[in-house]
């Protein structure tokens, strides 16, 4: 792979999805103009299911419990979970492809077109990311959010994907999209996983550096633990997001010595986050280590406005 020297670095130059140094331009006014319903749920239904299957009505199982002892009524739970899908969509998901957009465009330009994120391997963008530095500044912030899946033409398309329609109406907690004509399989990440994955990615750039974390993923390594790897629940100081199950995926909360198990299915893993971010917000102060996830921060705690 070689790319001839020189070009337009204008475009693409600066890093500018990552530039989050005004919060307050994290579309927050914009997320509201989206409008995602959840499924309707009939109180006449007569169906008997397994507590433990997918498909159970949401105001079923594990969650009527875990939620209803911190006093969340099932309407301001839909409405979270409505504002957790525009928020991923809108600050993470169509910031990427803009990104993706605008390095494919730049490395074009450059007379590098056969190097395009989504056509090339992780590899190859690393070394691009080194060699080309001057001309796609914002690539070694982009590839932590790559680094998922060696399919890089699959997890790119399904990103590109997932983030139309402003609430991730693409979204299949179990699957995945078509690749090339077939269907998903599980040789595939599921998009439960990809969204884990960019949501861990976009805190992990928030958070300040860690000596522990020397591949710049502090929010990773402290905050998600992933199985076969499991919660040592002799540390009180405990807060975890854990994916107990790959396929079908499967998160719980970790709090101290206390897993909280949350219904299993389509809203498992935002329910997951909600609950994580709900201890952060009522418990912490809103505050994530050194960094306020409020509106003088991150701003990401407006979720949880139900009107």
């Amino acid at each position: 792979m070689s790319c001839p020297v020189g070009g337009d670095t204008s475009p693409g130059a600066n890093p500018t999805m990552w530039n989050y140094s005004r919060s307050s331009l994290d579309y927050t006014q914009v997320l509201r103009r989206y409008q995602y319903q959840m499924a309707s749920r009939s109180p006449q239904s007569t169906t008997t299911h397994s507590k433990d299957s997918p498909d159970l009505p949401d105001s079923y199982g594990a969650d009527e419990h875990v939620w209803g002892k911190l006093g969340v009524r099932r309407e301001e739970l839909d409405a979270w979970t409505a504002n957790l899908r525009k928020w991923i969509s809108q600050t993470i998901l169509v910031r990427l492809v803009r990104e993706i957009n605008r390095i494919n465009s730049a490395m074009r330009r450059i007379g590098c077109a056969d190097v395009q994120v989504g056509d090339v391997s992780l590899s190859s963008l690393r070394h691009v990311a080194v060699t080309k530095q001057q001309y796609v500044r914002s690539l070694t912030s982009l590839l932590p959010y790559l680094d998922m899946s060696s399919n890089q033409e699959y997890l790119v398309s399904r990103v590109k994907e997932l983030a139309q329609g402003g609430s991730m109406s693409e979204f299949r907690w179990n699957s995945g999209g078509t690749f090339k004509n077939r269907k998903w399989d599980q040789d595939l990440p599921t998009d439960s996983a990809i969204i884990m994955h960019m949501f861990c990615s976009y805190l992990d750039s928030r958070l300040p550096p860690h000596p522990k974390f020397p591949d710049g993923r502090t929010f990773t390594g402290q905050h998600f633990i992933k199985t076969p790897e499991e919660p040592d629940l002799k540390k009180k100081d405990n807060l975890l997001l854990h994916q107990a199950h790959i396929n079908p995926p499967h998160f719980t909360v970790v709090v101290g010595d206390h897993a909280y198990q949350l219904h299993r299915g389509r809203c498992n893993l935002f329910h997951a986050i909600l609950l994580f971010l709900h201890r952060i917000k009522t418990k912490e102060y809103g505050m994530l280590g050194q960094v306020n996830l409020g509106p003088s921060g991150v701003n990401l705690l407006w979720i949880f406005d139900s009107t």
